[in-house]
C-alpha cells in the first residue's frame, strides 16, 4: 500500500469542490461566497468547512465587511498542509522538486541526466525524493498540526518528453533518451518509493502548473491582465525541442493518445533547411537547440527530427551535465547581445532571432486554430532566448491586422523548473481536483 497522505478520508466529492472554491480565491473566501460558487447549501458548506479547518487544510484569515451586514469570516487555503513531489526527465538532467499547495517549491535537487539504465535512473529518482524529505525533516519542516514532510506528501508526478502512455504509466520512446523504451515508469517508481505516481508529458505538466497556480504566485502580480483559468490558454514549451499544450475551462487537452501538442513539424513558410520529414522549414529546424548552437559555431547541424520525433533534433544536447546546454545557450545569447567591449555576434544574434521569427509564424497559425485568450511561452530555455526572440515572436504572431486583439501573449513566470513543478501539480490535480474524480 502506498504511503504518505491521502485525500480519501475527505469523503464525498463535495469536500473537494469546497476546497477548490477556497483555493481558487486569491484573497480568501467567505462561506457565502463558497455557496455561490459551488451551489451547495449553507448547511453543507458549514459542515465541510468545519472538517477542512479541523484537518488544517484551511484557516480563518480575519473578516471582510459586506455592506451593512455582519462582517464575514474569510477562509483561505493553508499551502503547507499538503505537499507533492515532481520529477522532470530531460536529456540535460533530472529535476526533482517538492511543492506546496500554492505550487511554491520547498525543496529541489538536480540529478545527472537519464542514461541507458532506466531502472537505475528510477532508483536514483526515488533516492533523490527521499533525500529531499529527509533534508526537510532535518531542518524542522512540519505542518501546523505537526506532520513532517514525508507524512504531508500526497504523491509523485513525473513529466517526460513524449511519446508516452499516461494511462498505462509507460514511457514509450522519448526523444534523446535512447535507453528509455517501453519503461513502466509509474509501476517501478511506485514500487521504489511506496507512493502513488502519475505520469504525463512535460508540456502538459508545464501548463498544468500555470492553471494550478492561477495567478496566486507573487511573480504573477505583474500580470494584471492575466486571463482566468476558464479561458482558453495556449502554452508553448521551449526546451531542447519545441512543444505545446492547450487548455480550455481549466482542463488540458491531451488527445486520444496523450500526444496532442507536437508542433515540431508545423510548416513556417520561411526560407529554411530541408527537414528529415521531407518538408522545408519545419518549426523544429529553427527551434532545435542543438542545431542553433552548431550553426552559431559555424558547424553543420545534425539531421533534423524524424516524423516520429517531432519535438526536436535527432541528436541530444551535450550530456556533460544538467547545466551544460543552458550554459552554452547563455553564452550564445551573450555573444548575440555583445558588451561594452565586444560588438554583437551577428551569426549568434541571427540564430536567436530566427528562433523567434519561426515561433511567431507557428503561433499565428495556432492562434487561429485554437482561438486562445492567452498565449504563454515558457520552458527551461525561454528566459535565455526571450530578450531577443520575443520581439520577433510578437511581430509575426500578432501582426497589426488579422489576429484577434484580445489575445494576451506573455512569458511564463515559472523558470527552468517549470516542468518539474508542473509534474507535482499534476499529482495535486489528480488527488484534489473534483474534475479528476
Amino acid at each position: 500500500m502506498a504511503q504518505g497522505a491521502s485525500m480519501s478520508d475527505l469523503g464525498a466529492r463535495n469536500e473537494l469542490v469546497v476546497l477548490e472554491a477556497i483555493r481558487g480565491a486569491r484573497e480568501g473566501s467567505s462561506q457565502s461566497e463558497v455557496m455561490r460558487r459551488t451551489g451547495l447549501s449553507r448547511q453543507a458548506v458549514s459542515l465541510i468547512t468545519r472538517r477542512l479547518l479541523e484537518r488544517g487544510l484551511i484557516e480563518t484569515a480575519g473578516t471582510r465587511g459586506v455592506g451593512r451586514g455582519k462582517p464575514r469570516t474569510v477562509l483561505r487555503i493553508v499551502p503547507s498542509s499538503l505537499l507533492a513531489a515532481g520529477v522532470h526527465l530531460d536529456p540535460a538532467g533530472i529535476s526533482v522538486v517538492i511543492v506546496d499547495l500554492d505550487a511554491q517549491v520547498v525543496a529541489e535537487r538536480t540529478l545527472p541526466p537519464p542514461g541507458d539504465d532506466p531502472s537505475g535512473d528510477i532508483r536514483r529518482i526515488a533516492a533523490g525524493i527521499e533525500s529531499l524529505l529527509e533534508d526537510l525533516r532535518r531542518h524542522g519542516w512540519s505542518t501546523a498540526d505537526g506532520r513532517d514532510a514525508a507524512e504531508a506528501l500526497l504523491g509523485i508526478g513525473v513529466a517526460s518528453p513524449g511519446a508516452l502512455d499516461a494511462v498505462a504509466g509507460v514511457v514509450l520512446n522519448p526523444p534523446w533518451l535512447p535507453g528509455w523504451r517501453n519503461v513502466s515508469l509509474v509501476a517501478e517508481l511506485s514500487a521504489a518509493t511506496g507512493r502513488s505516481v502519475v505520469l504525463d508529458k512535460d508540456t502538459t505538466a508545464a501548463l498544468t502548473a500555470e492553471l494550478w497556480a492561477g495567478g496566486r504566485r507573487a511573480e504573477d502580480a505583474a500580470a494584471p491582465d492575466r486571463p482566468t483559468g476558464e479561458d482558453t490558454t495556449l502554452y508553448v514549451y521551449v526546451g531542447a525541442g519545441i512543444g505545446s499544450a492547450v487548455a480550455a475551462r481549466g482542463r488540458v487537452h491531451a488527445g486520444s493518445t496523450t500526444q496532442a501538442g507536437e508542433i515540431g513539424h508545423l510548416p513556417t513558410g520561411l526560407p529554411g533547411e530541408l527537414c528529415q520529414c521531407g518538408r522545408l522549414a519545419c518549426l523544429s529546424t529553427f527551434t532545435d537547440v542543438a542545431g542553433m548552437l552548431s550553426r552559431a559555431d559555424g558547424e553543420e547541424p545534425a539531421a533534423q527530427a524524424s516524423p516520429s520525433d517531432s519535438s526536436g533534433s535527432a541528436e541530444p544536447p551535450s550530456p556533460v551535465g544538467p547545466s551544460s546546454t543552458s550554459a552554452r545557450l547563455a553564452a550564445l545569447a551573450h555573444r548575440a547581445t555583445g558588451s561594452a567591449d565586444t560588438p554583437p555576434d551577428a551569426l549568434a544574434r541571427a540564430q536567436i532571432e530566427a528562433h523567434g521569427t519561426a515561433l511567431g509564424e507557428a503561433l499565428r497559425s495556432l492562434i487561429w486554430v485554437h482561438d486562445p485568450r492567452q498565449v504563454l511561452i515558457g520552458g527551461p530555455y525561454w528566459r535565455i532566448l526571450e530578450p531577443l526572440a520575443m520581439p520577433r515572436v510578437r511581430e509575426r504572431a500578432l501582426p497589426d491586422e488579422g489576429v484577434p486583439e484580445r489575445v494576451v501573449l506573455r512569458s511564463s513566470t515559472f523558470g527552468d523548473d517549470a516542468a518539474a513543478i508542473g509534474a507535482a501539480t499534476l499529482y495535486l490535480e489528480h488527488e484534489l481536483s473534483p474534475a479528476a474524480r
